[in-house]
């Protein structure tokens, strides 16, 4: 049986993403505007250090800016990192973090998680599982997901 490379893993996601989002941007309160396509290529080539990946879907969409997307793409790559289990629990104590929300599914290991303080918002009650059912910008609390999976990737603000 042989196994499934990156970029069929890749052309999966975005059929599974454009079968329930189409073209619609998803717009949240953390979150910039952008299509779950984009999203996703994003997240890929964050996560592989492929920014021709990534520079090749901007330049190919002529709604979007090549030059400030590329410009954002730069200053994020270098804060993405990959954590195992106890560094992840560590950087979310460390840095005051009380929710994550994901670019992608956030059960998905692939996943690029974002800390969220909850001051930095305005102080309400967040119910994490209703946010779930969304195949992006999912949220849950550092300490349960953690019991999930051995490693996490993250953008270390």
């Amino acid at each position: 049986m042989s196994q499934i490379t990156d970029m069929e893993k890749l052309e999966k996601r975005l059929t599974t993403y454009k079968e329930k989002y189409g073209e619609e941007n998803k717009l949240t309160q953390f979150s910039y505007n952008q299509s779950a396509e984009q999203i996703i290529y994003r997240n890929e080539a964050l996560r592989t250090g492929n920014r021709k990946l990534y520079a090749d879907y901007v330049t190919s969409h002529p709604d979007l800016d090549p030059e400030k997307e590329l410009k954002t793409f730069d200053s994020l790559a270098p804060k993405v990192l990959k954590l195992d289990r106890a560094s992840f629990i560590s950087w979310a104590i460390d840095k005051g973090i009380e929710l994550v929300e994901s670019d992608i599914y956030i059960f998905d290991e692939d996943a690029i998680l974002k800390g969220i303080r909850l001051e930095e918002v305005e102080a309400e009650s967040f119910e994490v599982e209703s946010t779930w059912d969304e195949l992006i910008h999912n949220v849950h609390k550092p300490e349960e997901l953690a019991k999930d999976r051995a490693f996490f990737w993250v953008l270390d603000e």
